[in-house]
């Protein structure tokens, strides 16, 4: 009986241990970035990531598959599907001429086709390259680079076809080539999802080279597609249902922030207006840390010291914080650079001053503590500041995008209020200020906190419907709202709240 009973309970813990496999579904993916495209896992192997693959991902465990995924080219892919090798195919286009082999659930996402071409900067010597639209593009010969086998839209199709016929039309397997393509000067341009084809450039370093030819070309609905030779109705709805409940369970939306924003924030962050904006602010927060080195007389490296804190502080602290890595500052040296070549620029130019102006005032008549006037260059150097801190506010948020700090809403605030005033904090305790401006002053941090609070919301609420043009649109209207405040807050000497209404004491 205790024999019995032993085998008994060995056979049921070992059928619980191990449970009835799942039907594994076999399909294809090919390289296109934020949605599918190969990382580096935990392991150190490489695997399949990305917005489509981890939707499917949970797509088919929801519906009690196992997915299994290969590497295929898109023309390769549809092939696959119509014969019955494979089994599923991810953001495919649901046209009528599919639908006889082919089950497509219902969309999960949208793709929008646009025209991008070499800039400027990329061909100055160029004629080419000034297109207003792709009928005006077409019209006046310019090559395209389509990639094989994809579908761009009815119309879109027809116009290719005719481009082709007069071979103005090279197919390449995807977004990368088609890049490579256009830089090399082979094509005059080519069609890509809008934010595909961003991130590619992106990733290449390739943005300031090609420019997007205003206008949508095609947009449409994306889906997942199934063989109907190897997918059964019944199983292709327990699919479609899955999906469905994704969606309405919320985590389709937290897939895409996860995935797509962290693309659409670097896109933005790698824009040239950003990075102008990024360098006068750290160049302002490297100045005040030279005027008070000089008001305090500190040497060179006490001057790089109080200048750098503010400067690059508050990112290090958000980046060890959120376990980045490399830590912002080690990716790239052109923002300590900056700091350096100010501190110098403050050396030469007190040095000047102190040899042949040694009776003069510096700063135009003030000094560092007088009242504020625009005019001044305790003015300029206050504009300035603002700038940084609208800067540097955004990018708080931006690295809890990438870095997926969840909620957004509690750590975009957070980081964004550390970026922007966490340096000068550090600076001042460093000095063993005990009255730290930061935190005992005007209002300053508390600006980075409520807009980061504005920004994270609004990336929330607009959740798969923030696109690059909206990304662009929200960054800049938050980023002159801080600024504005900032100012106003300086003009009319608004106060910080503090904890009761007693007179401070100075320590």
């Amino acid at each position: 009986m205790g024999r019995a009973f032993f085998w008994i309970l060995a056979v049921g813990i070992f059928a619980s241990a191990r449970p009835v496999c799942a039907k594994e579904l076999r399909g294809a993916w090919n390289t296109l970035l934020p949605y599918q495209y190969e990382e580096r896992g935990v392991s150190g192997l490489e695997r399949p990531a990305g917005f489509d693959i981890e939707v499917f991902r949970e797509v088919a465990r929801g519906a009690g598959f196992h997915a299994v995924f290969r590497e295929e080219e898109w023309s390769e892919a549809l092939e696959s599907i119509r014969e019955g090798r494979i089994d599923f195919a991810l953001g495919a286009t649901p046209e009528e001429s599919r639908a006889d082999w082919a089950w497509f659930t219902e969309p999960y996402r949208k793709e929008s086709i646009v025209l991008f071409v070499r800039s400027r900067a990329a061909s100055p010597e160029d004629g080419k390259g000034r297109w207003k639209s792709f009928e005006q593009f077409l019209r006046e010969g310019g090559s395209l680079a389509v990639t094989r086998s994809f579908y761009y839209g009815p119309e879109p199709m027809e116009r290719i076809a005719e481009a082709a016929a007069q071979g103005r039309i090279l197919e390449t397997s995807g977004d990368e080539e088609s890049l490579a393509k256009l830089l090399s000067g082979e094509v005059d341009g080519f069609l890509a999802d809008r934010l595909s084809a961003a991130s590619v450039a992106s990733q290449a370093e390739a943005l300031p080279f090609v420019e997007l030819v205003p206008g949508i070309i095609y947009e449409a609905d994306v889906s997942l597609m199934f063989s109907k030779k190897t997918v059964t109705e019944a199983e292709f709805r327990r699919l479609d249902e899955s999906l469905a409940e994704l969606r309405e369970s919320g985590e389709l939306d937290r897939i895409g922030r996860h995935h797509l924003l962290p693309h659409l924030v670097l896109i933005t962050k790698q824009a040239v207006w950003f990075r102008l904006f990024d360098a006068i602010g750290t160049v302002a927060f490297a100045i005040s840390g030279v005027l008070i080195a000089r008001r305090e007389r500190y040497d060179i490296v006490g001057a790089c010291v109080l200048a750098a804190l503010p400067a690059v502080g508050g990112g290090v602290i958000r980046d060890l914080v959120t376990g980045r890595s490399p830590i912002a500052i080690l990716e790239s040296p052109d923002l300590l650079l900056l700091v350096l070549g100010t501190v110098l620029a403050g050396w030469l130019f007190y040095t000047v001053h102190d040899r042949f102006f040694p009776d003069a005032t510096s700063g135009g008549g003030e000094s560092g503590e007088d009242r504020f006037r625009w005019m001044s260059t305790r003015g300029a150097l206050e504009i300035f500041d603002a700038i940084g801190l609208s800067t540097f506010m955004v990018v708080g948020v931006m690295v809890a995008m990438v870095q997926n700090c969840e909620p957004l809403w509690l750590w975009g605030p957070l980081l964004a209020a550390i970026t922007a005033a966490g340096g000068g904090v550090l600076r001042d305790v460093l000095r063993s200020q005990s009255d730290i401006p930061t935190l005992k002053g005007s209002i300053y941090p508390e600006i980075a906190l409520v807009w980061g609070l504005v920004y994270s919301i609004a990336i929330l609420v607009l959740g798969m419907d923030l696109g690059l043009e909206t990304t662009l649109a929200l960054t800049i209207t938050v980023m002159a709202a801080a600024f504005a405040t900032r100012i106003l807050v300086v003009q009319f000497d608004i106060p910080s709240i503090f904890l009761g209404s007693r007179p401070r004491v100075e320590i």
